[in-house]
């Protein structure tokens, strides 16, 4: 169905994607991993014809390929109906088939013909004449069959968006599907539903994730995009197989590294120890044996023979080939100073309630949380979790019920957008606003950890940086304050795997409170939640 081969694609002097070469052929379910960076989200656009290779290529047979887009900021102005049928490529199937049907009236060419031939077959295709039927299934799929289509997509809730583009999905007839972190912010159910439809689905799908159950769930192979000139790999193999590939492979990478670092060291202490007894060899000849020539004959011979030794040592040393470098792990650490044995207040809600007119009303929500809590606030699409978030940080209109965050907490809120405080500014500059009191060679050793690059700290406006890398500075500014109370919304959102697991071991170990959405259900499992609190449903 699609072949790539060899394809490289850079922008200006920045290569991004190297000798990327594999197939995607009928049913393939195929996961797409690897660092924030690595060019995921532009080797979709590249298959969906967006984008143009740098140089190889993308053979591509008659098969419909199709981007579902998760992000639905572009499409605000957009009626649900007009979204889904854009989306899906029902508007253009059907334009496109009408306009044909137009050129047949006045010209019955052999050429007309066949173009009003290939028009049909994809109008056929994607059952353009029953989309509002199939409009109607997907909906109600997707758990929001009571919406109303006509409306624009900005007068819908987050939640309640993420039901829409999963609506998008059910309602699509491509022959490859890609889909870009296809579970953000979508809730449990939703997830599942997903799954149960692409095991079910004929069609190939290629799909960017950061999920590790949803990629156990629905994926049978598992390619690896390493960023930069790094290139790819490849994995014929379900998750679980790949994450114990990768191991093997990451821990042979160490052992070969190591191995070259022992050897480099033996080699460098030989030929420093050769010199010094050449140069001893050299410089103790007697005076008074000048005569002895045989003596210092046999002097002179060794001295030669251990500087040609040293020399022989430099040289294979020079001539060492250093292995690939093994990747350095992210690491993390959040940090809460508080006296020993004494447990804190850091916030309480009482009765709260969130009114946006028209009858709904979000609550009432009441909890609290103390030094050692991680309270997991839960609740399907659409039911309020975010706007519970904002009504406590005093972003929401809070129509009734008391809030109250202790002096000595220091709140620090991370919003599923991975927000930044300076969007104009570097991640640097955005870091130091975070935390002022960070030296500047501290700061830039704090994101380095993160693994972002050099133009990526110091130069790329905030703006431009992916959700993954904003999340990255985000987190580098918690762990650089001592901070009390972290309110996370959706903190897995758009983050690398290994910075996942970097966040887990974090909070997982962090003596402080925690007020988290999620619907990340292994990072829910691994990072200890004490209580769970659910939105109440109206």
């Amino acid at each position: 169905m699609i072949d790539l081969n060899r394809v490289n694609y850079a922008t200006g002097s920045k290569e991004i994607l190297h000798d990327v070469s594999f197939s995607i052929n009928t049913g393939d379910k195929v996961g797409l991993v690897g660092s924030n960076g690595a060019g995921k989200t532009t080797l979709l656009r590249l298959i969906n014809g967006d984008l143009t290779p740098t140089s190889g290529e993308i053979i591509k047979t008659n098969e419909e390929i199709g981007i579902l887009p998760q992000d639905m900021r572009d499409w605000l102005d957009h009626s649900v109906y007009e979204f889904i049928e854009e989306v899906t490529g029902v508007k253009d199937a059907r334009e496109q088939f009408d306009e044909q049907c137009a050129n047949l009236e006045h010209d019955s060419s052999e050429r007309t013909l066949l173009l009003y031939a290939d028009a049909l077959e994809k109008y056929d295709k994607f059952e353009v004449a029953s989309f509002d039927a199939n409009l109607e299934k997907a909906l109600k799929r997707a758990d929001i069959s009571s919406i109303d289509t006509g409306k624009e997509i900005g007068n819908f809730s987050g939640g309640q968006r993420t039901r829409i583009a999963l609506a998008a999905v059910f309602a699509s007839r491509y022959d490859v599907v890609l889909l870009d972190e296809p579970t953000n912010n979508l809730d449990d159910r939703g997830v599942v539903v997903l799954e149960k439809f692409i095991e079910g689905s004929n069609a190939a799908f290629l799909m960017v994730s950061h999920d590790r159950r949803f990629l156990r769930n629905a994926t049978s192979r598992i390619i690896e995009l390493m960023g930069g000139d790094q290139g790819m790999r490849q994995y014929g193999l379900g998750y679980d197989e790949y994450v114990e590939a990768r191991e093997r492979a990451k821990q042979a990478t160490f052992n070969r590294y190591e191995q070259y670092e022992k050897e480099k060291k033996r080699l460098d202490r030989a030929a420093r120890a050769a010199r010094i007894k050449a140069n001893s060899a050299g410089s103790n000849r007697s005076n008074s044996d000048n005569d002895k020539l045989t003596a210092h004959f046999r002097k002179e011979k060794a001295a030669s023979g251990l500087a040609s030794a040293a020399s022989g040592m430099s040289s294979r040393l020079g001539q060492l080939e250093e292995p690939e470098r093994p990747e350095e792990d992210v690491s993390l650490k959040f940090l809460f100073k508080e006296e020993a044995g004494k447990k804190l207040n850091l916030l309480s809600v009482s009765n709260l309630e969130i009114d946006y007119g028209n009858g709904h009303t979000i609550g009432p929500v009441s909890f609290s949380i103390r030094t050692g809590d991680k309270i997991l606030l839960k609740g399907k699409n659409g039911s309020g979790k975010t706007s519970v978030i904002r009504g406590i940080m005093g972003d929401a209109p809070v129509s009734s019920g008391d809030v109250h965050a202790s002096k000595q907490a220091n709140v620090i809120y991370v919003d599923q957008n991975q927000t930044l405080p300076l969007p104009d500014d570097s991640a640097l500059n955005n870091l130091r606003h975070l935390a002022p009191s960070l030296e500047l060679h501290d700061a830039i050793n704090l994101l380095i950890r993160f693994n972002l690059k050099k133009d990526i700290i110091q130069v790329t406006p905030g703006s431009e940086l992916s959700g993954g890398e904003r999340a990255k500075v985000l987190l580098a500014g918690i762990a650089a304050n001592n901070v009390g109370l972290l309110i996370l919304d959706e903190p897995t959102n758009n983050l690398d795997i290994p910075t996942i697991e970097a966040l887990e071991h974090a909070l997982k170990n962090y003596n402080g409170g925690v007020l988290i959405v999620s619907h990340d259900r292994d990072f829910v499992q691994n990072i200890g939640i004490t209580n769970t609190i659910s939105i109440p449903t109206r």
